[in-house]
C-alpha cells in the first residue's frame, strides 16, 4: 500500500513539474519570439512618414475586408492595423499606442464581428506591444489547476504564431506594417486553406450571439469610453459574410439590436451594416474566401472586397469622410 502511495505521489509531482516547466518555457518563448522586435519603433517610423488622420481596426475579417487604398479620399487617409488574433484587448492597447505616436485620429473605422465577445487576443500579438500588457497567460505556480489546461486556448495561439513565424511557406501572412496598408485582398485560388462550403445543409449547428462582456468585452467598452472622451468618431462596420455563415449566425437581430443600443449610449458612434441580402450579394460564393452552413466565420475575397469597399467609400463620403 505504501509503495502504491509513493508511486502515485511521484506520478502527481512529475505531472505538476512537467506542467509548470512546459508553461514556463512557452511563456518565455512568447517573449523571445515576439516582445523584443522593435515593434513600437517600426510603427513610430511609419506613422511619422505619413499623414494619417484616421484608424482602421478589427480582426481578420477586417484585414480581408476593409482596405485603405480603396476607401481613402481627400478627407480620409486611414492607417490600418487589423489582423487575425487582434481581439478587443489588443485593439484597446493599440489605440493607446497609436494615440501616443500619431495623436488622436479624426475617426476610428472598426470592423465589428458577430462573435466579437468570444474573441481572444493573441498573446504573441500582445507581447509585440512591448508595454507590460497582460498577455493572458496565467503563470501562478501555486494555482491548484494544471496551467497547460487553464491556458490551452492562448497556448494554442502562441504555438501557432511561433510555428508561423518560422515557416518558410509564402502563403502564410505576416504582420508587416507596409504590407497591411497596401493589401487589397486575396483571390480565391491564392489561399488553399480557405474554402467556401456552398452546400445547403438541412441540419447544421447554429452559432449564438454572445453578449458582453464575454472574453474581452471589458476592453471593447474601455475603448468606446476612451474614444468618446477623446471626441473621436467611431464607425462600426458590419462586414458581409457568406449566406451560409449568415444563416449559421442565426441571432442577427439580437446583434443588430445590440449595436443600436451602443449607438444610443455613445453619441459618437455610427453603424454601417452591409451584412444583409438586400445590401450585398451574400449568396455569391465568388465574393468570399470561406464560410458556409455550420461555419460562423467568413472572409471576403479580393473580388468581394473591391465591391464592398466601393460601397463603403461612397457611404463614408456621404457622411463627411
Amino acid at each position: 500500500m505504501k509503495k502504491k502511495i509513493l508511486l502515485l505521489s511521484i506520478f502527481l509531482v512529475s505531472v505538476i513539474f512537467f506542467d509548470r516547466l512546459s508553461s514556463f518555457l512557452i511563456f518565455e518563448c512568447n517573449h523571445i519570439f515576439f516582445s523584443d522586435n522593435n515593434f513600437e519603433t517600426g510603427i513610430n517610423d511609419h506613422l511619422q512618414k505619413n499623414n494619417y488622420n484616421s484608424l482602421i481596426m478589427g480582426s481578420s475579417r477586417t484585414y480581408e475586408g476593409i482596405h485603405p487604398d480603396l476607401i481613402k479620399s481627400g478627407k480620409l487617409n486611414p492607417f490600418k492595423w487589423s489582423f487575425a488574433g487582434f481581439g478587443p484587448k489588443y485593439n484597446y492597447y493599440f489605440y493607446q499606442l497609436f494615440k501616443k505616436i500619431n495623436n488622436k485620429p479624426k475617426a476610428v473605422i472598426f470592423g465589428v464581428d458577430y462573435f466579437i465577445y468570444t474573441l481572444f487576443s493573441s498573446p504573441s500579438a500582445l507581447a509585440e506591444l512591448n508595454s507590460g500588457v497582460d498577455m493572458g497567460l496565467t503563470m501562478n505556480y501555486l494555482d491548484p489547476t494544471l496551467l497547460l489546461l487553464k491556458n490551452k486556448k492562448n497556448i494554442d495561439i502562441v504555438m501557432k504564431d511561433i510555428i508561423g513565424s518560422l515557416s518558410p511557406m509564402k502563403n502564410i501572412p505576416i504582420r508587416d506594417i507596409d504590407e497591411i496598408q497596401s493589401y487589397t485582398g486575396s483571390k480565391k485560388d491564392e489561399l488553399k486553406n480557405y474554402k467556401v462550403y456552398t452546400e445547403k445543409l438541412r441540419h447544421y449547428k447554429g452559432s449564438a450571439f454572445t453578449k458582453p462582456p464575454g472574453s474581452e468585452g471589458e476592453y471593447f467598452f474601455k475603448m468606446l469610453d476612451e474614444l468618446r472622451e477623446d471626441n473621436v468618431n467611431l464607425i462600426l462596420i458590419v462586414i458581409p459574410e457568406y449566406i451560409g455563415t449568415f444563416r449559421t449566425n442565426k441571432f442577427q437581430r439580437i446583434f443588430r439590436m445590440h449595436l443600436k443600443k451602443l449607438k444610443k449610449k455613445y453619441k459618437n458612434i455610427r453603424v454601417l451594416n452591409y451584412n444583409y441580402i438586400k445590401k450585398f450579394n451574400l449568396g455569391d460564393d465568388s465574393l468570399f474566401l470561406d464560410g458556409g452552413y455550420g461555419y460562423s466565420n467568413s472572409h471576403l475575397s479580393k473580388r468581394g472586397a473591391v465591391i464592398f469597399n466601393r460601397m463603403l467609400k461612397k457611404d463614408l463620403e456621404n457622411i463627411g469622410y
